[in-house]
């Protein structure tokens, strides 16, 4: 589904037809989903690009020249969860089943990113890091919007005590109410809540900050690693139109 689509930017979150958007080995030609979105935006495949994730803090600047990396070809982005790009016609593109995807723009700096988020890069750097690999190229915080896309949300999301110890090391006590809640001996995180802090601290204003309602866990559009499904995920691409 398109979450959003103006003269600036289009970006979107899908499960895809079969949620099959990794080729088990780099010679192999691209998978079929990625074919299909490739054919939807009318753009060619050599200008996707998607990272080898490692649910942790990089991000990086890619330009046109990184286009079809991870989808055509082999690629240089590795252990690398956020995109960041100021030229225009290359989809950045993600894949998450249950961690945030979050969509950043500065429209007056031309400059977008796509961060992939589970909850070590929420209790790390990924926002910081994501936030000035786009400072790098002109943006500013207090000029960027950040949209968190479809992703599990606190009441499908039980963790461990020790998931609350990791997130101390990063977030106040004040915080870390706001963060998790606790029902009994259950304890839920609420990630948007956390990327929401993460992102305040970099200078994002609060009325920037906009979140999809979608859960990929208790929904039904989307594939979830906490509901079951394993080798299948959806994929959060953007691209700057101008």
């Amino acid at each position: 589904m398109k979450l959003f689509d103006d003269d600036f930017i289009v970006g979107g979150f899908t499960a895809g037809a079969s949620g099959i958007w990794t080729r088990t080995k780099p010679t192999d030609p691209p998978t079929q989903d990625y074919t299909a979105l490739s054919g939807e935006l009318g753009i060619p495949l050599s200008s996707i690009v998607r990272p080898y994730q490692a649910n942790g803090q990089l991000a990086a600047i890619v330009g046109t020249e990184h286009g079809g990396m991870g989808v055509l070809s082999d690629n240089v982005l590795k252990k690398t969860d956020g995109l960041v790009t100021s030229d225009s016609g290359l989809v950045l593109s993600i894949i998450a089943a249950d961690c945030v995807p979050v969509y950043l723009a500065d429209r007056e700096a031309g400059v977008i990113g796509l961060l992939h988020c589970g909850r070590q890069s929420a209790a790390g750097e990924l926002i910081h890091n994501g936030i000035a690999r786009m400072a790098e190229l002109g943006a500013a915080p207090e000029m960027t919007e950040l949209f968190l896309g479809p992703h599990i949300c606190q009441a499908c999301y039980e963790v461990g005590a020790e998931v609350r110890d990791d997130f101390a090391l990063s977030f106040t006590a004040k915080e870390l109410e706001r963060i998790f809640r606790r029902e009994g001996e259950r304890l839920y995180l609420d990630m948007a809540e956390a990327i929401t802090v993460k992102a305040l601290r970099e200078g994002i204003s609060r009325g920037n900050i906009h979140f999809s309602r979608e859960c990929t866990c208790h929904g039904s559009g989307f594939y979830s690693y906490r509901r079951g499904d394993r080798g299948l995920q959806n994929l959060a691409y953007m691209m700057k139109k101008r």
